[in-house]
């Protein structure tokens, strides 16, 4: 049970790292390239975010139940495996704040698509992006944590190494 839940915690965490950073330069891309009205960007926003929302918490979730089952072991140490537990939980916890008080209040100031924004649009929107930065920071650190690799300290009479971390 113990390695299912290294190769989740593995897994999942690569994986949300991977996909908040795709989804980070897809939107910039979108949004400092020309030819998309403001219209247009307000709905990006309000059919795209809710699905970084869902994966982060799914993966991020996923990758702290694995990451608690799955150690400790020689090959997930329990410094290592603590501080994972760690960083995951604040990162997940970054996530739900921001949905909570930074997107669900920019939502309301795009929903309907192309209404004008007010001066506190700016501020959420620069908010956004620097949350979004510390959480995927933390789970960038968590990443790094769970997927450090085993040093291996000698190799015993019946060929099998010993590990340490």
């Amino acid at each position: 049970m113990a390695t299912v839940g290294q190769f989740i915690a593995r897994f999942c965490t690569s994986a949300w790292v991977g996909a908040a950073t795709l989804f980070v330069i897809v939107g910039v891309a979108e949004v400092t390239r020309g030819g998309f009205d403001s219209a247009t960007k307000d709905i990006l926003v309000a059919l795209r975010f809710p699905a970084y929302y869902v994966c982060g918490v799914v993966l991020m979730g996923s990758a702290w139940l694995g990451a608690l089952v799955g150690g400790p072991s020689a090959a997930f140490p329990r410094f290592r495996r603590t501080g994972a537990l760690i960083f995951l939980a604040l990162s997940l916890g970054v996530l739900a704040l921001d949905y909570v008080f930074v997107y669900l209040p920019l939502l309301r100031m795009v929903v309907p698509p192309g209404q004008a924004k007010s001066a506190s649009f700016t501020h959420y929107h620069e908010a956004s992006k620097w949350v979004n930065l510390v959480g995927l920071t933390l789970c960038l650190i968590a990443t790094v944590l769970v997927q450090w690799p085993v040093r291996v300290t000698r190799v015993a009479e019946t060929g099998t190494p010993d590990t340490a971390a």
